[in-house]
């Protein structure tokens, strides 16, 4: 089962920036309290109410071993499910990178390419020329980057 089909069967789902959160299915829950996200083996759930793991499973009808990976007929699904997995950690790995770059980094990858506009380079080296489009290449990810993930 993928965590996608797991929460297909909960109400009143969200996604977070870790998972999912719903209403937790074995016990009256009027605000979500039950945490849902995709481990390395399986689909991790913790209701935080205290309902334990065996009677949140029982009241959506699967076991508790259909929660892991090792379980699917297809191992195709869970090779998806763990490049998803790592695609996403390594995207917050990078906006995590971005996060921290200070406004005065990006301002200054800004004033770096508003510089290098109209500018005569007939007579330079092709060691200055290399160093400087390395710069400008640099400063344009920078802000790309930024820019894609809502920074700067």
């Amino acid at each position: 089962m993928t965590a996608e089909a797991f929460i297909a069967l909960l109400d009143n789902t969200r996604q977070t920036s870790r998972g999912w959160v719903a209403r937790c299915p074995a016990h009256a829950d009027r605000h979500p309290s039950l945490s849902v996200s995709e481990g390395e083996r399986g689909i991790l759930v913790k209701c935080w109410a205290g309902c334990l793991l065996e009677d949140i499973t029982v009241a959506v009808g699967i076991k508790v071993q259909d929660l892991f990976y090792d379980n699917e007929p297809d191992s195709l699904e869970w090779r998806d499910a763990h490049r998803r997995r790592s695609a996403e950690r390594q995207r917050e790995k990078e906006i995590n990178v971005l996060v921290g770059l200070s406004v005065d980094t990006v301002r200054e990858a800004e004033r770096l390419i508003q510089s290098a506009r109209d500018i005569n380079i007939d007579r330079w080296s092709d060691v200055q020329l290399d160093v400087a489009l390395n710069r400008l290449a640099d400063a344009y990810d920078l802000l790309e980057k930024g820019l894609m993930y809502g920074g700067g």
